[in-house]
């Protein structure tokens, strides 16, 4: 019996992998060699706050109004992850981008970019998953203020112990060497907490 099946085209393996991507639990777009979204997924749609149209005068690399490195430093489209792949033919995974939505607000996600390649090893196009970790982010941010504040005030404390020992260690000095004496050791580990290194006479 004669296999009726139709072989496989190019244009059949590019819509199943795009139904591969909108099942992935993360944004991805596809770019076409010159960066153009030629699709993108639920998922991006969420990153990116809006649902921005393809073709000739859709984005380029990426659907996010603005992009901003980790330390909030403006990211021009056309440096970022994606669009170098694009150029160098390279993976650039891991990267954390900061996206910036039309109301302003901001999304932050791992950026892992791939070029796809044609039979003969030129590159097509890519194809960018867009891991969100926003609260991550945002719980590490609230973690190193609490330690910043924390760090703050044991400094505050330590000068407020250090600048009473000094009068105390006056009026002991010359009645109590061995109080003078501990006055000292203690004196000695609160400009440790300032880490200073100053002299405790």
């Amino acid at each position: 019996m004669q296999d009726s099946a139709r072989p496989t085209t190019d244009d059949d393996a590019f819509a199943q992998f795009r139904r591969l991507l909108d099942v992935l639990p993360a944004g991805a777009c596809l770019c076409a060699a010159d960066g153009r979204v030629t699709h993108y997924t639920e998922q991006a749609v969420a990153l990116w706050g809006h649902r921005p149209a393809l073709g000739e005068a859709g984005p380029r690399w990426c659907g996010a109004l603005r992009l901003f490195h980790e330390d909030g430093r403006p990211m021009p489209h056309e440096a970022s992850p994606i669009a170098r792949a694009l150029v160098d033919g390279r993976a650039h995974h891991g990267r954390r981008l900061q996206l910036e939505r039309p109301d302003g607000s901001r999304r932050v996600a791992l950026s892992y970019a791939s070029p796809l390649f044609d039979d003969g090893g030129a590159v097509i196009g890519g194809v960018n998953l867009l891991v969100d970790v926003t609260d991550q982010h945002r719980s590490a941010q609230a973690e190193r203020e609490r330690l910043r504040l924390q760090g703050e005030q044991l400094v505050a404390l330590a000068c407020d112990i250090r600048a009473g020992l000094t009068p105390l260690r006056r009026s002991t000095r010359e009645v109590d060497p061995a109080l003078d004496e501990r006055l000292r050791h203690i004196t000695r580990l609160v400009d440790r907490v300032l880490n200073l290194e100053v002299d405790a006479d």
